[in-house]
């Protein structure tokens, strides 16, 4: 499965899969979402908008900022602040059945001194389900995005130029069945990018050698054991692409198939979420490239000891696509701890920690990031909140000649949000 690199921190949210709310049907859902994480606040949350049988929620975030290695290397460090605007618009369907959901947002930073980093970012998307009855449902999702390769990370490989840049177009398409005690998901995912050409140094480089196209199918069958715990079984098949592949640089498509055992908790609001461990096996149509296997595993719960603290674990191994020709692509480890505390009803604190490890297929080098970050929220009003955090980053190179990309970076953020 594809992921996005948690180089920056990973925030998570209290999610409920399939399994899990078969696990929970004899379990008091009010309970389940009265955390600190989860729950309503009807004085402080954005009231929304009419629109015939949808409710608007627009908002508009400022966000002031100082970061010092924007960079994000140790032989060039440059510190810098900034400005970032944050418009979104999200209409909510008020239907009695079924669900349609459309979101669009955008970012547009702009830097004092370092004007090259100056970037425009956006994405237009919709979810939905369908209920057809007994038990059955269809849901999907499509989003279409305009993003850039985050300074520091495994992708952000052309110093001296503006940020890389890609579209990505996603898609998902899910069909859920419960039988008795039994639930059945079948699912599908599509990712598709495209990267835009640069320019260094007057020079004009091309970075279609990185379009990518991936396929994804799984099947999941979750059988109730106990009130609160399943068990399931989930197989999964999937297929890179690289759409222009260069000549002379090893072909790099592969095919994947893996195979996880698992359980999913919903045992009140105390334990939520999955935990599976399972095998993977991946081929490359090159040669060139010997196959991996080995351990798969995914991770993903929210303890609440109280009503007050919510505490996100979480921890995932994926293949990911090489930024580099040559390379197949990199096994990538995923931890992250977030908390989630309120301290009065509107003020919520949120530190957490996240590292990553990406160890390249046919390669002895490893990138390693990692991330401790402490942020706060302060409900206003219903309209008004206010968000500040102070992050520290760091990224690792074992491969000599990216000694330079080795990087500290600290960050501090206000950000005031205003919601009609």
């Amino acid at each position: 499965m594809q992921s996005a690199a948690l180089h920056s921190g990973l925030a998570l949210c209290t999610m409920v899969s399939p399994g899990q709310v078969l696990a929970q049907q004899i379990v008091d859902t009010r309970m389940e979402n009265d955390t600190a994480a989860s729950r309503l606040r009807p004085e402080y949350d954005q009231p929304g908008v009419p629109a015939g049988s949808f409710l608007l929620y627009p908002t508009l975030s400022a966000e002031a900022a100082y970061n010092d290695n924007i960079y994000a290397r140790s032989d060039i460090k440059q510190g810098d602040a900034s400005i970032t605007m944050r418009p979104q618009i999200t209409a909510r369907s008020q239907w009695s059945h079924n669900e349609l959901n459309v979101n669009a947002s955008g970012q547009v930073d702009r830097y004092a001194r370092h004007t090259s980093e100056n970037v425009e970012t956006g994405q237009v998307g919709f979810n939905g389900r369908y209920d057809f009855g007994g038990e059955m449902a269809l849901s999907a999702d499509a989003m279409v995005s305009s993003n850039i390769e985050p300074r520091g990370s495994s992708g952000d490989t052309l110093f001296g130029a503006k940020p890389v840049a890609y579209g990505q177009i996603t898609a998902d398409l899910k069909l859920d069945k419960a039988i008795s005690k039994t639930r059945v998901t079948v699912s599908g995912h599509v990712d598709r990018y495209r990267y835009k050409p640069r320019e260094l140094d007057g020079v004009p480089i091309d970075l279609s050698y990185r379009d990518f196209n991936y396929i994804e199918g799984k099947a999941r069958v979750a059988q109730a054991v106990s009130p609160g715990v399943a068990a399931y079984l989930e197989v999964e098949l999937d297929n890179n692409v690289y759409a222009h592949p260069a000549p002379g640089t090893g072909q790099r498509d592969s095919t994947q198939y893996a195979a996880l055992a698992g359980v999913t908790f919903g045992i009140n609001r105390l334990l939520q979420g999955e935990a599976a461990l399972g095998y993977f096996h991946r081929s490359f149509r090159d040669g060139a490239f010997a196959p991996v296997s080995g351990l798969d595993y995914n991770l993903s719960l929210a303890w609440s000891p109280t009503r007050l603290t919510t505490i996100n674990f979480a921890a995932d191994k994926a293949f990911q696509r090489a930024p580099m020709l040559g390379i197949a692509g990199f096994e990538q480890q995923d931890f992250a701890i977030n908390v989630t505390h309120e301290v009065l009803r509107n003020v919520l604190l949120r530190p957490g920690v996240a590292y990553t490890v990406a160890d390249y297929v046919g390669s002895p080098f490893r990138d390693r990031f990692g991330s401790a970050q402490f942020g706060a929220t302060w409900l206003l009003s219903q309209h008004w909140k206010m968000d500040a955090s102070a992050a520290h980053r760091l990224g690792r190179y074992s491969d000599p000649t990216l000694s330079a990309r080795n990087f500290n970076q600290n960050r501090v953020s206000v950000a005031l949000t205003y919601r009609f």
